[in-house]
């Protein structure tokens, strides 16, 4: 890393730590602030910027750093080194020039996203206590994504009923919008709070305090009341390492997920012509319709690749006294290809060669009845490389792909040829 403008103040001894003063815990609410440039290095096309206070959030109890502007550069990363907070930006803070020590800089915190992650966090919160105190579950580890908060537990699988009523306790705690304290104190005055987990061997602790109802020792930013949260909803279980996992929508996240639910059910009750209440069952009458659909149209294929390959081995071509079937399909796909090849061979005495093209690629089936008069794999593998196909097979039956769709003739005559010289 190579240094454009170390600017740390100097001791006695050399150059000082710096410790960025903080502004994110003492003042929560402010995102737009002035400061003065303590360091800045460049990294590459980073740059990295130490200043004397900072607005900007590095990260901490599992939320993600905050974003913004810092001068005329993107904020991409905030890191906390040992109490200096290190803006990471993709370009120079005041443009080009040497950085002074006396140079300020204005800082903007990008509020959405930061107050998305402040209401994550808090409702993680909680939502775990309400877990906690309905079913017993205790949160072993959380992540802020960007679009759903996840929740592990020390459990296999969640009873449907316990989310539920742990959804259920979770938002009357947000409709009462009690307030959410931080205490600051050390480890020996931690037995005074009844901490959802045992904290941390750190320094001082911050305790997270949800009005009466939830205690934690946490490094993350919160909301000063649950009614900021909005809303918790609970989405979704899955097993993750034999524990369940939950996720859940919350805060502004939960409400347009809700009004995207909406339009999708005006949409489909227009589209079926029913109200709310009869959407599943006319889908799954749909569904069943379809299925069944699909089975006769398979049946009529089925039929259809039969007929087809009686009329080609009516016009088969004859060597010796073998008849070879040759057909080249557009797209019927390999379920009618393999009907189609299973009739063509179905007589003794018949040899295959079927393909079916699509747009860039094609498939193909090579077969016969003949016995143990011909052995395919040593008469077409040989071919394949050159066609660019790929395949395999052993006996009398082969099958494979190959591209680009153009392809398919030259490999079809490529075999024929070597049937034929095969067959004498």
């Amino acid at each position: 890393m190579a240094p454009s403008g170390d600017l740390s103040r100097r001791t006695e001894s050399g150059y000082s730590v710096s410790v960025t003063e903080k502004l994110y815990y003492d003042h929560p609410p402010l995102l737009e602030f002035d400061a003065s440039i303590v360091k800045d290095e460049t990294n590459g096309a980073l740059h990295e910027v130490v200043l004397d206070r900072t607005c900007f959030f590095p990260g901490g109890g599992g939320q993600p750093p905050d974003r913004g502007l810092l001068g005329i550069a993107r904020v991409v990363d905030v890191k906390d080194r040992d109490g200096e907070i290190v803006h990471v930006l993709d370009s120079a803070p005041i443009g080009p020039g040497t950085v002074s020590a006396a140079a300020l800089v204005h800082g903007v915190v990008d509020a959405a996203r930061r107050l998305d992650f402040m209401a994550q966090h808090s409702g993680q919160h909680v939502l775990s206590q309400a877990l906690l105190s309905v079913g017993g579950l205790a949160t072993v580890s959380v992540h802020f994504g960007e679009e759903t908060t996840t929740i592990e537990l020390e459990t296999p699988v969640v009873p449907e009923e316990v989310l539920r009523r742990a959804e259920q306790l979770a938002n009357s705690i947000i409709r009462e919008n009690r307030q959410i304290r931080i205490h600051e104190v050390d480890p020996s005055e931690a037995s005074r709070f009844p901490l959802r987990r045992t904290p941390p061997e750190v320094g001082r602790l911050r305790i997270v305090e949800v009005d009466g109802f939830d205690w934690a020792a946490c490094s993350g930013l919160h909301v000063a009341a649950t009614g900021q949260i909005i809303l918790v909803k609970i989405v979704a279980q899955e097993k993750i390492r034999g524990r369940a996992r939950i996720l859940a929508l919350i805060g502004a996240r939960a409400m347009e997920d809700y009004g995207r639910k909406a339009v999708l059910v005006q949409t489909l009750m227009r589209l079926l012509t029913c109200g709310e209440s009869d959407i599943a069952a006319r889908v799954e009458e749909l569904a069943r319709s379809l299925r069944e659909s699909e089975r006769e149209l398979g049946r009529m294929r089925q039929e259809r690749a039969v007929a087809d390959a009686d009329s080609a081995a009516a016009r088969a071509r004859a060597l010796g006294e073998t008849l070879l079937v040759r057909a080249a399909f557009d797209g019927a796909g390999p379920a009618y290809l393999k009907a189609f090849a299973e009739r063509a061979v179905a007589s003794p005495g018949r040899a295959l060669i079927a393909v079916d093209r699509s747009a860039d690629a094609f498939q193909w089936i090579v077969a016969h009845s003949l016995g143990a008069r011909i052995d395919l794999p040593s008469i077409v593998t040989p071919l394949l490389g050159p066609a660019h196909a790929k395949g395999g097979g052993r006996g009398a039956w082969m099958q494979g792909a190959g591209r680009p769709a153009d392809a398919a003739t030259s490999f079809g005559d490529a075999v024929e040829e070597a049937l034929s010289r095969s067959l004498g």
